[in-house]
């Protein structure tokens, strides 16, 4: 299946997921310049370009006003939509600014509930929000994982394969039994069978 990429302000280093020639690349604001130091040319532009100094000229470009119901990143995850696409890979977008990164969240979260799939990567962080479903992680070496029960309930919550591992685990959202598990150099899974679930991890 295609995937959206979609490149923040954010500096990053390196891509640990690659766009393929049929995946759609969304450049939002300064995420611009950070595509084009990876050697990517975005599809699209969008943003109103309060983090650049101005505009590029491309002719791709979609510009926002300043004054607005959303972020740069959550316009470019509506183009997404609007193109057919539901499964989400976005960069430059965890850390910097405290409340951007929760903004991020709750995009994640709302496209789960609309039956997509998202995956923020972070220089120091990533995360993704599952909706009754699963999600494996196969780590190199050890680094800090946490799960967190968003807009309610999470029921059926099971973890194999890291150092705390739990079956059918009920968790509500002011819970956070789940925070700083571990991984154990092994493939490991976290799923939900109803309701919402935050998986956070150290980025490799």
């Amino acid at each position: 299946m295609s995937r959206c990429f979609i490149f923040g302000a954010l500096p990053v280093s390196r891509l640990t997921e690659a766009p393929r020639e049929s995946d759609l690349i969304i450049a939002a604001d300064k995420g611009y310049d950070v595509a084009l130091s990876l050697g990517l040319t975005p599809d699209l532009v969008v943003g109103d370009f309060d983090s650049r100094s101005e505009a590029p000229e491309v002719e791709n470009l979609i510009r926002l006003q300043v004054r607005k119901d959303d972020t740069d990143v959550g316009h470019a995850v509506e183009l997404g939509f609007e193109r057919g696409y539901s499964d989400f890979v976005v960069y430059g977008a965890v850390g910097g600014l405290l409340d951007h990164t929760f903004a991020n969240v709750v995009i994640a979260h709302d496209i789960a509930r609309r039956g997509g799939k998202a995956l923020f990567i972070g220089e120091e962080y990533s995360f993704t929000v599952l909706h009754n479903s699963e999600k494996e992680l196969c780590p190199r070496g050890g680094g800090r994982i946490s799960v967190f029960a968003l807009g309610g309930t999470a029921k059926g919550v099971t973890i194999r394969g890291l150092s705390y591992e739990t079956e059918d685990l009920t968790l509500r959202c002011t819970d956070h039994v789940g925070v700083s598990n571990a991984f154990i150099g092994k493939p490991a899974s976290v799923s939900v069978d109803e309701g919402n679930l935050l998986v956070v991890w150290q980025t490799e």
